[in-house]
């Protein structure tokens, strides 16, 4: 036999020697005693239990409508951060522009080269950045379009 087994029978020895010293009446008090309990204690669980899943239910929900508005607001801030670094681009590659247009009358050719670089890097920035707002206002339309119809 294991410990652990041999520690169990004496423990139920045990309990049967007190037991058996207890009279029957009281053994019987107890036992509907210690029932009760047992019965009030698992009404109280399921209630418990009841009551959490519900606020489960509240706090996510609440979560989720935050989440919801957060990500709304968040967007419209990238939005209108995008829309000011388009713009801000596109008077920077104006301005490059015009640089470019006195220099090639000026006749500055390594110059040249390097605006014609920079304006083609400017030029592929504003793409990736059109891109990234329209990306964005289509992410907008579609949390708008939930939580309208959320409501």
């Amino acid at each position: 036999m294991s410990p652990n087994r041999v520690d169990t029978n004496e423990m139920s020895r045990g309990l049967s020697e007190r037991l058996s010293e207890i009279s029957q009446e009281r053994l019987v008090e107890e036992v509907i005693s210690a029932w009760d309990e047992v019965n009030s204690s698992e009404r109280v669980i399921a209630s418990l239990r009841q009551r959490i899943g519900s606020l489960e239910m509240e706090l996510a929900e609440r979560e989720s409508d935050q989440s919801g508005r957060l990500s709304e607001v968040e967007l419209q801030e990238s939005l209108r951060v995008s829309e000011s670094r388009v713009s801000q681009l596109q008077r920077s590659l104006e301005n490059e522009r015009a640089r470019r247009r006195s220099l090639e009358e000026a006749g500055g050719e390594e110059r040249l080269g390097e605006l014609r670089d920079e304006n083609t890097r400017l030029l592929k920035s504003e793409e990736e950045l059109l891109v990234m707002v329209l990306e964005m206002e289509g992410r907008i339309d579609k949390l708008v379009a939930a939580l309208r119809g959320s409501s």
